[in-house]
C-alpha cells in the first residue's frame, strides 16, 4: 500500500509543491506576510526551490526502488514536504511557529528554511481560506500509520481477455470505404386535414354572412418550419377552411352556399435574443377562396382577393411551454405594424371600409398575436388564436377557439367558437349599433395528421 501511495503521489507532489513554493517565493515581501516571513529574508529563488524539490523526488524514487528490491519499507520522509501534497490539514505546529517569540538563524540549515516556509504557507491558508481545511493532525494520528507488514500481492483467477472469442474482423470488410457526408436537415414538415359534418350558428351581423344550417366542412393545415438549433427560426403556416351548407326556402337562386371561407398564410422569421425570446418579423395575409353572394341576389359580397388583408409587423416573440409540453404557445408583440386591406373588385370597396373608387387603404398601429395549445385530456385538446390590431381609429379583435375531441386516429369531433370585433366598416354594425360578431360550429368527421 505504501509503495502504491508513493508512486501515485509523484506527479501530484511536483505540481502542488512547485506551485505553492513559487507563490511563496514572490509573496514574502507583501504587507500581508506573517511576522516570521517579515523577519526572515529568504535566500532561495524559485529555481533553487525547484532544484531542492527535484532532488527530494529523486531521493524518494531511489528509496522506493530500494524498498522494492529489499521488500522492506524504511524511509525518513521529509514530513514538511509531504504536508504540501496531502489534503489541506490543520497542523498545530505550523500555528505555534507563527506565535513563537524566537528568531532563530535558520539560513545555515536548509531543512529549517523549508520547514518555516511550509509552516508560513499553511498559516496563511488557515487565515485566508479556512474552508479548505478538511482534517486535523489529531485525526490523522487517531487513524494510525500505514501498514508495512503486508507484502502479498493480489491475484485474480479469471482474466476477461481469456474469454474473448477471436474473430476475424477483416474477413468481410471491403477495402474501399466510401465516406458519405450529409448536411443536417433543419426543416420540419407537418400538417393535418379533416372532413367534417357540421351544425352551424352565426350571428345576424357576421361579416362574411351566412345562415344557421348544417354544412360540410373541409379543413387543411400545412406547416413548414426551419430551426437551425442556434439562433434562427422560420415558421410558415398555410390554413384553408371551406364549408358549404344547403340553403333553405329563403334562398331561391342557389341550392348551396359557402359558410366557412378562409385562406390564410402566416410566415414568421425570428432571431434569438435570449433563450425563448426572439426578434421577429411576421407577415400575415388572408382572403376568401370562393365568392359569396347576397341572399336571393347576384350581388357579390366577398370574393377571392376581395377583401385581402395583409399585415407586416416587427416585434418580439416569446415562446413558452410546460415541462411535459402539454401547454405551449407564443406571444408576439409588435409595436409597429403595417396593415393593408385590398379589394380586387373595386365595386366592393365601400362594403369593407375602403373609400369609393379606391382599391385599398393603409394604416399603421400596434398588434398582438397569441397562439396557444393545451392538451387538456388524452382525447381532448384546445387550440386558440387571439389577434388584436388597432390604428387608434378602428380596432379588430379575433379569438379563434377549436376544441378537438379525438375518438381514434381517424375520427374526431370539433367545436369551433369564434368571437370577433371589427368596427372598420359600417356594414359590420348591427341594428343596435354593436360591432361584435360570433360564429360557432360543431362537427363530426374524419381527421388525419402527418
Amino acid at each position: 500500500m505504501c509503495r502504491t501511495y508513493i508512486v501515485s503521489m509523484q506527479r501530484y507532489l511536483f505540481f502542488t509543491v512547485l506551485t505553492l513554493f513559487s507563490t511563496l517565493a514572490f509573496s514574502f515581501k507583501d504587507e500581508d506576510s506573517t511576522m516570521l516571513s517579515k523577519s526572515v529574508v529568504w535566500r532561495y529563488s524559485v529555481d533553487s526551490i525547484a532544484d531542492i524539490y527535484g532532488k527530494k523526488m529523486e531521493e524518494l524514487v531511489h528509496q522506493r526502488n530500494k524498498s522494492i528490491r529489499q521488500n522492506t519499507y524504511k524511509r525518513p520522509l521529509d514530513v514538511y514536504a509531504l504536508r504540501m501534497s496531502l489534503p489541506p490539514t490543520f497542523y498545530s505546529s505550523s500555528v505555534l511557529h507563527q506565535f513563537s517569540a524566537e528568531r532563530p538563524d535558520i539560513h545555515t540549515d536548509k531543512s529549517l528554511v523549508r520547514m518555516y516556509m511550509v509552516d508560513d504557507a499553511l498559516a496563511k491558508m488557515y487565515v485566508n481560506k479556512p474552508e479548505l481545511v478538511t482534517q486535523t493532525d489529531s485525526e490523522i494520528e487517531m487513524a494510525g500509520t500505514l501498514r508495512d507488514d503486508v507484502h502479498a500481492s493480489l491475484t485474480t483467477d479469471t482474466k476477461l481477455s481469456d474469454k474473448v472469442v477471436a474473430v476475424d474482423l477483416g474477413a468481410d470488410v471491403n477495402e474501399e470505404v466510401e465516406l458519405v457526408t450529409r448536411r443536417p436537415n433543419f426543416w420540419k414538415f407537418s400538417g393535418s386535414g379533416s372532413l367534417q359534418f357540421t351544425q352551424n350558428f352565426l350571428s345576424d351581423n357576421w361579416y362574411q354572412g351566412g345562415e344557421n344550417n348544417y354544412q360540410f366542412l373541409g379543413l387543411l393545415t400545412l406547416n413548414a418550419n426551419y430551426d437551425n438549433k442556434q439562433n434562427v427560426q422560420w415558421e410558415n403556416r398555410l390554413e384553408a377552411r371551406l364549408g358549404f351548407q344547403t340553403t333553405g326556402e329563403s334562398e331561391k337562386r342557389r341550392s348551396m352556399k359557402p359558410t366557412d371561407n378562409l385562406l390564410r398564410l402566416t410566415t414568421k422569421l425570428g432571431y434569438k435574443a435570449y433563450k425563448t425570446l426572439y426578434y421577429t418579423t411576421q407577415v400575415q395575409a388572408y382572403t376568401q377562396i370562393v365568392p359569396l353572394y347576397e341572399s336571393n341576389s347576384d350581388d357579390i359580397r366577398t370574393n377571392f382577393l376581395s377583401p385581402l388583408n395583409v399585415t407586416v409587423s416587427v416585434g418580439l416573440d416569446y415562446k413558452f411551454a410546460t415541462k411535459n409540453n402539454a401547454f405551449r404557445g407564443n406571444v408576439y408583440l409588435a409595436p409597429c405594424s403595417y396593415n393593408m386591406r385590398y379589394v380586387d373588385n373595386i365595386a366592393l370597396a365601400t362594403k369593407h371600409g375602403i373609400k369609393e373608387g379606391h382599391h385599398a387603404y393603409h394604416n399603421f398601429g400596434p398588434s398582438i398575436t397569441i397562439n396557444a395549445y393545451w392538451q387538456i385530456l388524452k382525447n381532448l385538446s384546445w387550440n386558440a388564436r387571439m389577434y388584436w390590431i388597432s390604428n387608434f381609429d378602428y380596432t379588430n379583435i379575433e379569438w379563434e377557439n377549436t376544441f378537438n375531441f379525438t375518438i381514434n386516429k381517424y375520427l374526431s369531433a370539433k367545436l369551433f367558437l369564434y368571437p370577433k370585433f371589427d368596427d372598420s366598416s359600417t356594414r359590420y354594425r348591427t341594428e343596435h349599433g354593436s360591432y361584435f360578431m360570433f360564429k360557432e360550429w360543431l362537427s363530426l368527421g374524419f381527421n388525419y395528421n402527418w
